[in-house]
């Protein structure tokens, strides 16, 4: 595999951050109840694609997870309806 350079590996971060924002709260169709704050983006080492870093907020040890960005993106199916895997929420104070 060729690997490219660190200005394609920049523009591919720059492009995810238009899609996910740090910072912001993401639910999982699966734990609604569940607050998932994005960290940060990584480029996987083996397959240079961008992943999003983050942890559940409400876990004091929840640890950090790495999903990749297609994924993080995706629709699934779940209980008959097409879902976003992860959709941005606004926390009530």
């Amino acid at each position: 595999m060729t690997h490219v350079g660190h200005d394609e590996l920049n523009k591919r971060i720059a492009a995810a951050s238009e899609l996910v924002t740090i910072g912001a709260i993401y639910k999982h169709y699966k734990y609604p109840d569940r607050d998932y704050k994005v960290l940060g983006y990584v480029i996987q080492e083996a397959s240079e694609k961008v992943a999003i870093i983050y942890r559940n907020i409400k876990e004091n040890d929840a640890p950090q997870f790495a999903r990749d960005l297609d994924s993080w993106l995706e629709s699934v199916e779940w209980q008959g309806s097409i879902v976003p895997r992860f959709k941005k929420t606004i926390l009530k104070s």
